[in-house]
């Protein structure tokens, strides 16, 4: 990902684009400037035509696998996941919770490895999400958050600053 989210610097987190699964012959320069598309509406209500049923599959497996804490998602993703699950099978559902900004991506955030010192974050509440807490996605409130104030943006990483040995993998071949 460009943005150098700040949660993935303890290596528990990472981001899976929503990018459709296709061979990939990627240049260095291609790699460094490729994107995915967004699966959600301008108006953030809905999702688009970009998504497809494969979305579903991969988002059901990553948030079955026991190693995965839980899962974000943008707010209509959650919505249509909700709306098209099958009765009966929603556990996987508890894990996959809203979140800002992940409407071209989801991001995966992994449980301590035992032995490792981390602490556990709590474990998403009951249910599988499809309550009313998932409605409060689609207010005003939610959809048009004031901006933050200039003090509490931490600012941007960039790939000079990953420690050395981070730098010594990017820029192996």
């Amino acid at each position: 990902m460009l943005s150098g989210h700040r949660s993935h610097q303890i290596g528990l987190d990472a981001d899976i684009w929503l990018r459709p699964g296709r061979a990939l012959n990627l240049t260095t320069e291609d790699r460094e400037t490729i994107g995915s598309p967004s699966v959600v509406t301008a108006n953030r209500l809905d999702i688009n035509d970009h998504w497809t049923p494969a979305h579903v599959e991969i988002l059901k497996v990553a948030a079955s696998d026991p190693a995965v804490a839980r899962i974000f998602v943008n707010a209509a993703i959650k919505r249509r996941l909700c709306e098209t699950r099958e009765p009966g099978d929603t556990d996987w559902l508890r894990k996959v919770r809203p979140w800002w900004g992940h409407d071209s991506h989801f991001h995966v955030r992994l449980r301590c490895p035992e032995g490792s010192g981390c602490v556990e974050q709590q474990q998403p509440p009951e249910g599988d999400g499809c309550d009313e807490t998932l409605a409060w996605w689609f207010t005003d409130e939610a959809l048009n958050p004031p901006p933050p104030a200039p003090g509490d943006v931490p600012p941007e990483l960039t790939l000079a600053d990953l420690p050395g040995a981070c730098r010594a993998v990017l820029d192996s071949e």
